[in-house]
């Protein structure tokens, strides 16, 4: 059985380790008269509804989207995706007849992820109707690189100029005028493509509870290709064009109109300084094509993410970087599919 350095799955998104996040929020109401519990009620559902926007916000602008799309179901059921409510701060602006009040929420991340994926257009798609994706998550490290030393040309034009004293010596004058160019060209640089079988089942999960169709890789994309994928990030940051006219023309014929490709760069561990544990950084670079009109685009891009992995030596670091980075890219998927309306 062939070992495949590129992880390769069809989609399926959204899950998280921690199903209980908390979040602060703030709130100001007017008010006319006094100060009553009912102002003060008033105040902490609009804090507590602001905690979650907070929530959404942090997480990027295609969770701000998502957020709007689910908004007043939230509102109308506060308490269910609310778990607990601590009072920060109160502050009454007499002067200025106003309220405030900034609070802490426990939100029930699972009901809200539900609530999400029932509102985006997978959700609300019957199970035929759900796209079909398949994504390919490449891990590499750098195992070698070349630079090269600037080369620096220069140039001089020299105009002498002649002329006859009265005594028949011949006498000279020059002007020299000097420019020229630096050429510097770019590092050469090897990968080492690194085991993503850890990262798999977690990817999976992620894409999973997304709403999207998922099938075996190894179905989907042959081995021809898989080599030549292989192949071509070992060398540069992306798929050569005709590996990726390949992969396209197979994907078609299955009738897969969606593809993830992302590359994660883990760089050389460190000490954290936190802990003093290893720590390795890991870089992801995320794009989707959508394959499904006569020439693919890019529906989705995600700028690169930097995540940390944190362990007690530099191989469990750099695993743990990896899989925590390939979490937070399928998760960063999912949302700008779901804002786009993807299904």
């Amino acid at each position: 059985m062939k070992k495949l350095f590129a992880c390769i799955a069809f989609l399926l998104p959204m899950v998280a380790n921690a199903q209980v996040i908390q979040a602060k929020g703030t709130a100001t109401v007017s008010y006319t008269g006094a100060i009553t519990p009912e102002l003060r009620e008033q105040a902490s559902i609009k804090a507590q509804l602001n905690a979650v926007e907070r929530y959404f916000a942090e997480n990027g602008e295609a969770e701000s989207q998502n957020f709007d799309a689910i908004e007043t179901k939230i509102q109308e059921n506060l308490d269910k995706f609310i778990l607990g409510t601590t009072v920060l701060n109160e502050q009454d602006q007499a002067g200025m007849r106003k309220f405030s009040m900034a609070v802490r929420v426990d939100i029930n991340l699972a009901k809200l992820r539900n609530t999400l994926r029932a509102a985006s257009a997978t959700g609300k798609a019957s199970q035929g109707a759900k796209s079909q994706l398949v994504y390919v998550f490449v891990g590499r490290e750098v195992a070698s690189a070349r630079s090269f030393d600037e080369r620096t040309m220069k140039r001089a034009e020299v105009e002498v100029e002649a002329s006859a004293s009265k005594r028949g010596v011949q006498r000279a004058t020059a002007q020299v005028e000097t420019g020229g160019s630096t050429t510097r060209k770019a590092d050469d640089v090897a990968y080492r493509l690194l085991p993503m079988t850890n990262t798999v089942t977690s990817i999976t999960s992620v894409f999973s509870q997304g709403g999207f169709n998922v099938a075996d890789p190894a179905f989907a994309i042959g081995d021809k290709d898989i080599k030549a994928i292989n192949k071509d990030f070992s060398t540069g940051n992306d798929i050569e064009p005709a590996t990726l006219r390949s992969v396209v023309a197979s994907l078609r014929k299955q009738q897969v109109p969606l593809i993830v490709l992302a590359t994660l760069d883990a760089g050389a561990p460190s000490q954290d300084p936190q802990t003093g544990l290893q720590r390795a950084a890991v870089k992801v670079s995320v794009r989707v094509l959508d394959l499904s009109n006569p020439l693919p685009r890019e529906v989705v891009s995600v700028p690169a993410i930097q995540v940390f992995g944190v362990g007690s030596d530099n191989l469990v670091a750099r695993d743990k970087g990896l899989k925590d980075a390939s979490i937070a890219a399928a998760r960063e998927v999912v949302s700008r599919l779901n804002a786009a309306g993807v299904m």
